[in-house]
């Protein structure tokens, strides 16, 4: 029979070899999880002004047609100035948000001289479990508020060019005062190549939308019918771009409807799967978020498996009107004071200001 002290010694041998274990274990799986991240697309927080030095006239021919789809958008609504927006920006840690850019290159690289094609705010408010996706449409005119044209009124989508994600996230900041200081930018390509990755996305077409997409001749264009369709990334992105069968205020819940039908099919991969998809696309994605960052927000995901975003569009409804900016460009003039307090509900909703 074995002596007590023997059999203390041996349990105690037991559970130190269990921690050891246990801690390389976590070791191994924290050092897994750096290396996905340290495949990101890092950026330095930098100075606005430093940022490039484009003029107003050099925008391209896509351009010119955007202002011609934005008269015809603003023909008949009231001509008025924008009304600015005041008081102090929200701010609380129960609330993280992050601004979700789409700029419209279509390579790899990331280009300082790219528009904001897409500008989302991605919130997560962890006393409710809610996630609102919110848009903002990229034709309202904002003040510029640094650099070389400062004061002066343009696109929300060419913010980007004048002063990238640093300007673009001042620009939702100031004119809806809520907190924003992270974000992540993908381009046409990481789309393209991140749907591909995680095996298509389900999508309810329109007749409407069919014709559109079966007249483009794009590469990689799949044939799609009424109803729903498993879409690659090729033809999700023509679909998130449609605005010319109706308007771009559509555009803008087309592309919120991809992003819920790859976040519901990344749910269904399974772990070979998830690491193939974050190999292929991590290196494709530009933020300033911090690995630990990064982490701290996967430690709160599970409060929000299975939610659905609440999506919306800024600017609401019966709350702008028609304004002419820089170069003479059509543009929503926006009442930001209502927009304001109105996405502060939203995001903010049960959380107690003092």
């Amino acid at each position: 029979m074995e002596k007590p002290k023997k059999r203390k010694n041996k349990l105690l041998l037991i559970v130190l070899i269990t921690i050891l274990v246990l801690f390389i274990a976590a070791l191994l799986g924290y050092g897994f999880v750096l290396s996905k991240l340290n495949r990101l697309t890092r950026t330095e927080p930098s100075s606005i002004s430093s940022s490039n030095d484009i003029s107003y006239d050099q925008f391209d021919h896509e351009d010119a047609a955007a202002n011609e789809e934005m008269q015809a958008a603003t023909e008949g609504l009231d001509e008025r100035e924008a009304t600015l927006s005041t008081g102090d920006v929200f701010t609380d840690s129960d609330v993280v948000n992050i601004l979700l850019i789409g700029t419209d290159e279509r390579t790899e690289q990331f280009s300082t001289n790219a528009r904001g094609d897409a500008c989302l705010l991605l919130s997560l408010n962890k006393v409710t479990g809610k996630i609102h996706l919110i848009s903002f449409e990229r034709g309202m005119g904002v003040p510029i508020l640094d650099g070389q044209y400062e004061g002066q009124y343009d696109w929300l989508t060419h913010t980007f060019r004048y002063g990238g994600a640093e300007l673009m996230m001042k620009e939702i900041r100031e004119c809806f005062k809520v907190d924003v200081s992270h974000y992540i930018r993908v381009n046409f390509n990481t789309f393209i190549d991140g749907i591909n990755a995680i095996g298509g996305v389900d999508i309810c077409l329109t007749q409407a939308e069919v014709d559109y997409i079966s007249r483009q001749y794009d590469k990689g264009l799949q044939d799609v019918s009424v109803g729903l369709n498993h879409l690659n990334g090729e033809t999700a992105l023509c679909y998130a771009r449609c605005r010319k069968i109706d308007s771009d205020w559509k555009r803008i819940g087309r592309q919120r409807t991809v992003i819920q039908a790859a976040v519901d099919q990344v749910k269904n991969l399974n772990v070979l799967e998830l690491n193939s998809m974050l190999d292929t696309v991590l290196p494709l994605i530009q933020t300033n978020l911090t690995n630990e960052e990064i982490l701290s927000l996967a430690l709160i995901a599970p409060k929000f498996w299975g939610t659905d975003f609440i999506q919306a569009t800024i600017p609401l409804a019966d709350t702008y009107g028609s304004m002419r900016g820089m170069g003479g460009r059509s543009m929503f003039s926006v009442d930001f004071e209502t927009n304001a307090k109105a996405l502060q509900e939203m995001l903010y909703d049960g959380i107690e200001q003092e």
